[in-house]
């Protein structure tokens, strides 16, 4: 039985899929596309058209396809049209406006990403992202006398709002900054955060979930404040992490912070009121939502959960080999 994987290069997603079917004993094909090489409509067409005509030649029992674009699912579609019996399965990671339902709907199982997406699309079976770790120990060692923080990598975030956060909380207490990952601009977000007060720490790379553990463990909460909705690999890390998150992230973490307390949900507005809460709770309270978003990630976000929503959705499945076509 052999699966056919269509995914943009160097989808982790997309790298755990094929994990998935490789161990249920099925044969696997890639198919990979450069993103920033199909930007427009000429590019897309032609892409997809080589695509149906590859997968046509393959003859695979199962496609799964991440809905890249409206042109890919279309062509797809067609293929299923005359061929019945390939089973096909479109995964929305990154939805937009430009996928139409009409198309999406000729999948036999549809998923998607988060919640926020499913309220987009009829039918989609949630499938979360995760990273393939696991919690490991947690010991925290949380300073009474100051308050530290995290961030994890830099993409998307908004400056402005952990600038104006982390001044107000040293109105109340000293605080820390703890860094982890490097960026083209690190230096100089590290002397925005210098001159409101904060002291940094900078952790650069830490190659392993333990060591990043350890850096956790120093921390009461980690900054998710993104310009971004859904949920973001940060996100992830924090969760396996067992950090609790101040969180300006609309859409599923902002329940999510809400239903299962993991947190705080922030935004320019009440980031004032969120920093004096911050600075002046027991850390009992923190030390609870410490639990609580380790029983979430390991309610939701394991490799474990991800396969077993796998089977339960009819994606039952299959060594493998890539085929770079753009």
């Amino acid at each position: 039985m052999l699966v056919t994987i269509i995914s943009a290069v160097h989808s982790l997603r997309m790298d755990f899929i094929k994990e998935y079917y490789t161990s249920r004993g099925y044969e696997v094909k890639n198919i990979t596309l450069d993103k920033k090489s199909v930007q427009s409509w000429f590019t897309q067409m032609n892409a997809s058209k080589k695509i149906r005509k590859t997968v046509r030649d393959l003859n695979p029992d199962i496609v799964y396809c991440e809905a890249l674009f409206d042109l890919l699912i279309k062509e797809l579609g067609v293929l299923k049209r005359k061929n019945n019996n390939m089973k096909l399965i479109f995964d929305v990671c990154e939805y937009s406006d430009s996928l139409h339902q009409k198309y999406l709907s000729q999948a036999d199982v549809l998923f998607c990403s988060n919640e926020l997406y499913r309220g987009y699309i009829h039918g989609a079976i949630l499938l979360y992202p995760i990273n393939g770790q696991n919690c490991v120990p947690s010991s925290p060692e949380l300073m009474k006398d100051e308050i530290s923080f995290c961030i994890v990598r830099y993409d998307r975030v908004n400056n402005y709002l952990i600038l104006s956060f982390l001044r107000e909380c040293c109105s109340f207490k000293p605080c820390v900054l703890h860094i982890i990952g490097d960026w083209k601009q690190k230096d100089s977000f590290i002397q925005d955060v210098l001159s409101v007060g904060a002291n940094v720490v900078d952790h650069k790379v830490l190659p392993t979930q333990a060591r990043m553990q350890e850096v956790f463990d120093q921390c009461q909460y980690a900054l998710n404040m993104k310009k971004y909705d859904g949920l973001n690999k940060e996100s992830l890390d924090y969760m396996c992490g067992q950090i609790p998150i101040i969180n300006s992230v609309n859409g599923d973490l902002k329940n999510l912070c809400e239903l299962w307390d993991i947190g705080m949900n922030i935004d320019n507005e009440n980031y004032k009121q969120i920093a004096e809460v911050v600075c002046k709770e027991d850390e009992d309270i923190q030390l609870k939502r410490r639990n609580h978003i380790r029983n979430l990630y390991n309610t939701y976000f394991t490799k474990e959960i991800f396969f077993e929503t796998l089977d339960k959705s009819g994606g039952s499945l299959w060594c493998a080999s890539s085929v770079q076509l753009i």
